[in-house]
């Protein structure tokens, strides 16, 4: 007999101060998912070791603190599943988990919606500078006398409306991929690079794949939606950024790794570029830096995924799959080892099984 069948599974909720202190909406979810099927174990691994842990008793791990070791892997006997979020590389110990047959989940496409929503909002408010209207009038100008009448943007860059341009994303993952077709559905021509995405990714999202060079050649509105990972890193270089055309508009989400920020800066000061940006080279931008209070440029301060929606929907894919993992089915937001070669861009050790849960 299964010993699920005759005992609520253990699920272990490591905590390293995130979930009680930033993610609280998370770790409340999880909590109401979790706890009518399973007995839920937590500890704040800043108080507690887990290599004190009895791993022997353990069915599920949400990792929200803390590592897992070979070690404590092995110990696991009854282990069926990790779950965590992350768009890195996962855990120090993925190898032993894969080995072991144990699928390791991650909830980082719930960040997806949040974050895709911000960034289409980034591209209306730089088209249309409505933070810079907004603040003219909170602060007691008058500017309803535009200079043209029936014009009130700023012609030297981007403006207007999002249908008939040209929409250059680069990444069409969870966030890039819904940009691309909330941008192709108000009417843009979008096109897309991403070498790491099937043909198919690409039709899904109204997409036309091409390479770089063509992509901020022919863009009017570059969208950078890749993570920070090192497949990634500085791929949008100081020749792509001097290739965008006089006023395009470049809105950063997710994280600003890809693109050369330096050379960005550099055209954006001299009045070339405009810029809507949740996220920076450096983070926070710091007192005095010549990018804040800027015509062409629209600023937040990172919080396009610091949503409660967002919280709950990865505590939504956490909860799902442990629950279907622990119920004998497959999970459906595995880290594989063909995606962490995406993110490393390596390639993943032959042994593993197509399916990263094991040969």
């Amino acid at each position: 007999m299964n010993d699920l069948t005759s005992r609520r599974p253990v699920v272990l909720l490591t905590d390293d101060g995130l979930l009680s202190e930033f993610w609280a909406f998370l770790r409340e979810r999880l909590e109401q998912r979790l706890s009518p099927t399973c007995e839920i174990r937590y500890i704040d691994v800043r108080e507690s070791d887990l290599a004190a842990v009895d791993w022997a008793d353990i069915d599920a791990v949400a990792l929200f603190g803390g590592d897992l070791t070979q070690d404590m892997i092995a110990a696991a006997t009854r282990l069926k599943v990790v779950a965590s979020e992350t768009d890195t590389c996962g855990i120090e110990a993925m190898d032993a988990l894969w080995d072991a047959g144990i699928p390791f989940v991650e909830g980082t496409p719930g960040w997806g919606q949040s974050v895709a929503e911000c960034g289409l909002s980034l591209i209306l408010c730089g088209l249309r500078r409505i933070p810079q209207w907004h603040h003219q009038v909170i602060t007691g100008f008058r500017p309803w006398d535009y200079p043209y009448v029936q014009f009130c943007d700023d012609p030297r860059f981007a403006n207007g409306t999002v249908a008939g341009k040209t929409v250059g994303i680069i990444g069409v993952g969870e966030i890039g991929g819904r940009i691309a077709t909330w941008c192709a559905t108000l009417g843009a021509t979008v096109l897309a690079y991403d070498p790491f995405r099937s043909p198919q990714r690409f039709a899904e999202v109204s997409a036309e794949p091409v390479d770089l060079d063509r992509l901020v050649r022919d863009c009017e509105i570059l969208v950078v939606a890749a993570p920070d990972t090192p497949s990634v890193t500085g791929v949008v270089d100081r020749d792509h950024v001097f290739a965008l055309r006089q006023g395009a508009l470049v809105v950063t989400i997710t994280r600003a790794a890809a693109i050369d920020a330096a050379a960005l800066r550099e055209r954006v000061l001299a009045d070339e570029l405009a810029w809507a940006a949740d996220v920076y080279d450096v983070e926070p931008l710091p007192e005095g830096d010549p990018l804040i209070g800027r015509h062409n440029v629209v600023h937040l301060p990172h919080i396009a995924g610091r949503t409660k929606d967002a919280n709950i929907a990865v505590a939504d894919i956490v909860a799902d799959d442990i629950l279907r993992v622990l119920a004998g089915e497959q999970p459906q937001h595995p880290l594989t080892p063909q995606r962490l070669h995406v993110r490393l861009g390596r390639t993943p050790a032959a042994r593993h099984g197509k399916d990263g849960t094991g040969g």
